[in-house]
């Protein structure tokens, strides 16, 4: 059974229905009417030593990921994020590692204007669970539904870098120190697009943000709004050290299903595509249109030569080999 299989079954309707959950499981984060002005959305993430970090990671990039992965949950709502709590397992008290890992998270929390207000410790394997509120109101929230055939594909960033950081401590990569270096980097220190999408959504119809890999996460979307997709694979934005790594372009496996990316895959309706661009211009972060959105169902990938490229492998997922 997957992981995806295995949430549906088991925990997707605990609980009474009730009026003021708008969204709950399903999306990248669950969204509570907390007043008649505001909503809530609210997001988990828990991130464990040799599953979501190997265990050199440094204390303060795992400081910093933790809440990068809940931020990136929150711009792929649309929501303002404002609060967060914290869980942490220890193997033993370390004060010179907590206080590197405390300043990787504040140091990400400044930036974003988030309040850490309250959570707990204890003593077991290493692992951390940040949860994350925030602001989204009812007429400009996200999700993943949204999707309309016609609506243009756009995603944040540069795609792959961090699954090649990843493999980097594992394997010797065509690149120097240095690059491999860069690339981890890019695994460890992720940007979530806040600022981005809160500047974006009303130009948006739908989002997610990919950290299982665009395969797996345009998946999502698709099957979250009923549509299909079409894209095309050498419109997927990948750097200079991607290219070096993967044959010239000969293979966009890692960018489309490697994850760890924490970029955002939008659709943007053809009528707002143009405000959309304007808006973009404001920031550094580059996005690039990889596709659209159709109403016959199922995921379709081009190469160059218009021919069907198909992904070997398939995403991360935590359960998957259990099944």
């Amino acid at each position: 059974m997957s992981e995806f299989s295995l949430i549906d079954r088991f925990f997707s309707n605990i609980g009474k229905a009730k009026e003021d959950v708008i969204i709950d499981i399903g999306d990248d984060a669950a969204v509570v009417d907390v007043s008649q002005k505001k909503r809530l959305a609210i997001s988990v993430d828990t991130f464990v030593e040799g599953v979501h970090f190997p265990a050199q990671t440094r204390a303060y990039d795992i400081g910093w990921k933790s809440l990068a992965v809940n931020l990136s949950d929150m711009a792929a709502m649309g929501a303002k994020p404002l609060w967060v709590t914290l869980a942490i397992t220890l193997p033993k008290q370390d004060d010179e590692w907590l206080a590197e890992f405390s300043r990787g998270f504040n140091d990400l929390a400044i930036r974003f204007d988030v309040r850490l207000i309250g959570g707990d410790t204890t003593r077991g394997p290493l692992s951390v669970t940040v949860n994350i509120f925030g602001d989204s109101s009812e007429s400009s929230g996200l999700v993943r539904s949204a999707a309309k055939p016609g609506d243009k594909i756009y995603v944040s960033g540069f795609l792959g870098d961090a699954a090649l950081g990843l493999q980097s401590f594992s394997k010797q990569l065509p690149l120097t120190t240095t690059e491999q270096h860069g690339l981890q980097f890019k695994l460890n220190r992720p940007i979530p697009r806040v600022k981005e999408v809160l500047a974006l959504k009303s130009f948006i119809n739908s989002s997610i943000d990919i950290s299982d890999g665009l395969y797996a996460d345009l998946n999502h979307i698709l099957s979250a709004s009923g549509v299909g997709a079409l894209v095309y694979i050498n419109q997927i934005p990948v750097s200079r050290e991607y290219q070096w790594c993967c044959n010239g372009l000969q293979s966009y496996d890692v960018a489309l299903t490697g994850g760890d990316d924490y970029e955002l895959c939008v659709t943007v309706s053809a009528e707002k595509e143009a405000q959309f661009l304007d808006c973009t211009e404001q920031f550094e972060t580059p996005w690039s249109c990889i596709g659209e959105i159709k109403a016959e169902q199922g995921l379709l990938l081009l190469n160059a030569n218009y021919e069907e490229y198909r992904v070997a492998g398939h995403a991360y997922d935590h359960f998957l080999s259990d099944s």
